[in-house]
Order: C-alpha cells, then sequence, then structure tokens
C-alpha cells in the first residue's frame, strides 16, 4: 500500500484486503448459531425428532436399491478417507500451495472429529423417536469435508468440476444415509454446517497470518455446475429405484425432502467455492482478483 494514501484512501485499501476475511468470519459465525439451534431443535424436542423422523421415512427404496445405497456408503472408510486426503495434499503440494495442503488436512480432520464429539457427548431424550445419537451425520461429514478440502487445493480451471461432482456426492450419500434409515435430514444439514464451521476457520487463519486476502470466486458458475449436480444426482436416485415409502402418492413429500437438502448442499458448495478461491488460485494479498486468469 502506497504510503502516500489518505484516511479514505488508506480505509477503501483496507477493506478490500480483509473484506473476505470478514466475509469467512461472517459465514462461520452464522453456521455456528445454526448448528446450535438445529442440534437443539431437532434433537431435544418433540417436534423437532418427529418432523425429523417424518422427513427420512419418506425417502425410501426397495430391498435391492437400499442394499446397493448401502454399498456405497460401506465405500466411505478409514482407508478410502486416507487415500483421497494424500491426494488432496499431493495435488496442493506438486502446485505448490503447500498452505493449501496444510488447511486442507486441517479443515478434515477437525470436520470429523468435532462431528464425532457431537455424537458422543448430546444426549437425545426419548420422545417416541429412537434415543440412538446420530446428529450430525458421520457418513455425510466425511464427503462433505472432503469436497470443501477439493475446493481449497484444485487448480482453479477445474474448480467448477469439483462443484459439479462434488455436489452431486453430496446428495448420493444424503439419499443414502435416509434410505438405509442411519441418519434423519438434520444430520446431513448439521455435517454441511459442522464443514462449513471449518472450512471458514482454516480460511480466516491463513488469511490472518498472511496479512489479508483479496477477492472472492465468482459466483455464478459454481452455482450452475452444484445445482446441476445435485439434478443428476437426484434423477439418478430416482432411476436406481430410490422411490417413497407410501409408493408415488408420497413423490412430492419425497421430493420436497430431497429438494431441501439437495438445495442446502448447492448452496453450501457454491459459498465454500466463492470464499475458497484465493487460497485455490494462490493470489497474494495484494495480487490480481480472483479468476482473472487460470492459477496453476
Amino acid at each position: 500500500m502506497h504510503p502516500d494514501l489518505g484516511g479514505p484512501q488508506r480505509l477503501t485499501e483496507h477493506w478490500r484486503r480483509w473484506r473476505s476475511t470478514a466475509a469467512c468470519v461472517g459465514v462461520g459465525l452464522l453456521c455456528t448459531v445454526a448448528l446450535v439451534w438445529l442440534g437443539d431443535r431437532s434433537q431435544q424436542t418433540r417436534l423437532g425428532q418427529s418432523l425429523d423422523q417424518v422427513g427420512m421415512d419418506v425417502v425410501a427404496g426397495d430391498e435391492a436399491t437400499t442394499r446397493r445405497l448401502v454399498g456405497v456408503l460401506g465405500n466411505v472408510s478409514l482407508g478410502s478417507i486416507a487415500v483421497a486426503v494424500l491426494v488432496l495434499v499431493g495435488t496442493a503440494v506438486v502446485r505448490e500451495r503447500y498452505a493449501a495442503a496444510a488447511a486442507a488436512v486441517a479443515l478434515v480432520l477437525g470436520a470429523n472429529v468435532t462431528t464425532q464429539a457431537m455424537k458422543a457427548l448430546i444426549d437425545r431424550p426419548d420422545h417416541g423417536y429412537l434415543t440412538v445419537e446420530s446428529f450430525p451425520s458421520g457418513h455425510a461429514t466425511v464427503v462433505v469435508s472432503l469436497v470443501f478440502a477439493a475446493l481449497l487445493v484444485t487448480p482453479d480451471a477445474a474448480r467448477t468440476t469439483v462443484s459439479l461432482v462434488g455436489s452431486g456426492a453430496i446428495t448420493v450419500t444424503a439419499a443414502a444415509t435416509l434410505v438405509a434409515s442411519w441418519h434423519r435430514p438434520s444430520d446431513i444439514i448439521g455435517a454441511l454446517l459442522v464443514s462449513l464451521v471449518w472450512g471458514t476457520a482454516v480460511l480466516a487463519v491463513w488469511s490472518l497470518l498472511r496479512g489479508g486476502m483479496r477477492g472472492i470466486a465468482p459466483a455464478r458458475p459454481h452455482r450452475i455446475f452444484a445445482t446441476t449436480g445435485v439434478v443428476l444426482a437426484v434423477a439418478g436416485l430416482v432411476a436406481v429405484g430410490v422411490r417413497p415409502g407410501g409408493g408415488w402418492d408420497g413423490f412430492l413429500d419425497a421430493g420436497v425432502v430431497m429438494a431441501g437438502i439437495g438445495l442446502a448442499s448447492a448452496l453450501a458448495v457454491t459459498t465454500y467455492a466463492q470464499l475458497a478461491g484465493p487460497m485455490a488460485v494462490g493470489t497474494d494479498a495484494g495480487s490480481r482478483p480472483v479468476g482473472a486468469a487460470p492459477g496453476r
């Protein structure tokens, strides 16, 4: 920053340098509040448990479809997580984005440890809908955190593809846990919120350590690709046999549940793709805006 800049210019320069950081902090705080509220309403109240149970029950499939989707969930293991993290770290190292590699590891570990800690610490009172602690979903947290980590380390030109594939993967995982009766809708939303809290936290810390960051990735391309990924995933799920529990008469109810989860997934992916742009592209605090030219 030029030493002769006046007061208004200096404030403008500071705002340009720190506005992305402020956005990360704001989103992180909002998600934290939403996570606490959702956990309380969905787990501690009779109405919340009832609505959550209905949301899970209306999304169902026949025996063959359920078995197929449970098989998909079986691929989410410690081994597969480790391999995915190694691939992400390797991608960042090849691109000489060492901070992004560390942030990706912190995001995945932090989000998943937090989810498991919450499941262990939150008591679910008996309102007639089982007392098994399932909030947030561990399977969904794994997938969401890996998608967010990929958005941190992937080159700029390929990030919209991550939004497409990632949002589809989250939607399929969510549907599989609902069909298998492993998780309820609030568990999926909780996983999105936990991952966003950790995702924005690593970005805010990175920005503070480097003296700010400029630019937020354009929203429209990621919004289009993420929404397309959700639509393709839902179409695929219907094609393989995911149906309402009461037949086609309940299709609207099941559609509302899946649309809500799908839109939440697309919004979360789009938001994080925007915020993570400076780290993925590797821009310096005073360099070009995100999206001006593809990063390496």
